[in-house]
């Protein structure tokens, strides 16, 4: 079990493991206490596959806002940069963090010099947020694919160490590698139950290495999804290919996509259906040629799925239903 939180003044954001459930905790702008309960690895890997871009201009803009308010004190665009970045919580609740540090920054602005006003608001780390999440998902992905893919069966240490040295030879800054930092944790009571080890973070960056390192630690394998190919976490039956989430527009998860093309595929490589559907084709084929009424289909139809029942069945043979379809 680990457990992170980050206390800034009377505000704060959490985040644990509890076995093989995450929760967090964190205080909204209005100040009420909002819980959540995913289950290990979610978070990261919805933040891994958020597109950001399209909240780029937003960020550029409470950049923008930030440097105004540093050069003019003026704290309708300190509110005016805040109101963008909650909007950035929606893409993410990590951003949380970042809207937290910020409304902080925000409030000591009246007591700064202007020197200190320079340290206090670096609105080049609000602007950058879209350039620098998609570097460090490459640089995630990056260590997916090569240490907690299902498809190597080496064990996850001797890939790591193999990763890490590779890395280390790689000369080229074009290739996203991930590399690891220093955390400081402690390790303190977190509910009446249970003690864990703690991490206060200072950026995503830290929330994101605290649970890549908790993947590895936990030997967490991953595999690409066959219908959205994306990576999503295993757990128990290792040989699942296909993901939870929900597909595009379709209102269907990957899994029950990938059922039932899996089920389609199935009913298509069985010669008793592609004999019925031929000639099911066929005879629906001689309605518009005026060979046979609806009537006479409909009822052929029926006798045509009886007896490709009994031929799925063995009750009679696949030639002795192709002989019957063929009258």
């Amino acid at each position: 079990m680990f457990y992170i939180e980050v206390l800034m003044m009377e505000r704060e954001f959490k985040v644990y493991l509890l076995g093989d459930r995450e929760c967090f905790e964190y205080t909204s702008e209005i100040g009420q206490q909002t819980k959540k309960d995913l289950a290990f690895a979610q978070s990261l890997l919805d933040w891994l596959y958020l597109d950001i871009w399209p909240y780029a201009d937003l960020l550029y803009q409470a950049g923008d806002d930030i440097q105004e308010l540093r050069e003019s004190r003026r704290f309708e665009t300190g509110r005016a940069a805040l109101e963008k970045l909650q909007a950035l919580t929606k893409a993410h609740f990590y951003f949380e963090l970042v809207r937290l540090d910020w409304e902080r920054r925000i409030e000591k602005v009246g007591d700064q010099s202007y020197d200190e006003l320079f340290r206090l608001l670096p609105y080049k780390r609000v602007s950058h947020i879209p350039s620098e999440t998609q570097t460090l998902q490459s640089e995630v992905k990056d260590l997916i694919e090569n240490v907690l893919d299902i498809l190597s069966e080496e064990p996850v240490q001797k890939k790591l160490v193999d990763y890490a040295h590779e890395r280390r030879s790689r000369r080229s800054r074009l290739v996203s590698t991930y590399r690891f930092s220093k955390l400081t944790t402690t390790f303190e009571q977190v509910d009446e139950g249970h003690f864990a080890e703690v991490l206060r973070p200072n950026s995503i960056d830290e929330i994101i290495e605290f649970f890549v390192r908790a993947c590895v630690q936990r030997e967490q394998r991953f595999r690409v999804c066959k219908n959205c190919g994306k990576y999503f976490a295993l757990s128990g039956y290792t040989n699942t290919e296909y993901c939870d989430r929900l597909y595009e527009n379709t209102g269907k998860t990957c899994k029950e996509i990938g059922a039932l093309n899996t089920w389609q595929k199935k009913r298509t490589e069985n010669p008793v259906i592609n004999a019925y559907s031929k000639a099911y084709k066929k005879r629906f084929a001689w309605i518009r040629y005026h060979k046979i009424t609806k009537e006479i289909f409909y009822e052929w139809s029926e006798e045509a799925r009886k007896m490709r029942d009994k031929c799925l069945k063995g009750e009679i043979s696949l030639e002795e239903y192709k002989e019957w379809l063929s009258k």
